[in-house]
């Protein structure tokens, strides 16, 4: 299922965002045929990633969840670029099996300006359906204001996200 690129929020712009703001939950799903063109494409051969593990069956390629938090604010901002990664740290905690959903727990913690540009640092928390901790992150990402300014004047304000993942924003009607 692709990834719609529509957003109907607001458009990202460093003033408007604050500090210690929850992004909506994310739910995400990695299945076997998204993970293989993903293994195939780098030329992953390890075997914990399509059979036998020393978790039982096949475990998500971690590499895959880097991106959930950003995708957590794609979803949920209108912003025409990529971010620009500045600094990114990760800590995997325990395999998420290949197949099953996670959810992802997102927060603007700061925000600074560093020669002319800003940036914004999120921290994510995934977790399996079980509520076991998969991976926690803290990336700082620089948003050009200009630029986007710039693009709304043209009508681009989002480009649909770059993750293979199933990607979906949790509603009240989930919960």
């Amino acid at each position: 299922m692709p990834l719609k690129a529509r957003v109907s929020g607001p458009v990202m712009e460093i003033d408007k965002l604050e500090k210690g703001q929850e992004l909506p939950e994310m739910e995400i799903l990695y299945d076997e045929d998204m993970q293989g063109r993903f293994l195939a494409a780098l030329q992953e051969e390890n075997p914990w990633y399509y059979s036998d593990s020393p978790w039982g069956g096949p475990v998500t390629y971690h590499p895959l969840l880097d991106d959930a938090p950003m995708e957590s604010a794609m979803h949920c901002y209108q912003y025409p670029f990529s971010f620009v990664h500045a600094k990114q740290e990760t800590e995997f905690i325990n395999p998420l099996p290949l197949g099953k959903p996670a959810r992802i727990f997102t927060k603007i913690v700061d925000k600074y300006v560093k020669r002319n540009k800003g940036y914004i640092v999120i921290e994510s928390l995934i977790v399996d359906e079980d509520g076991v901790e998969i991976m926690r992150t803290r990336n700082h990402a620089m948003i050009d204001d200009e630029r986007v300014k710039e693009a709304a004047k043209y009508g681009l304000l989002h480009v649909p996200p770059s993750s293979t993942a199933q990607l979906g924003k949790k509603t009240e009607v989930d919960s």
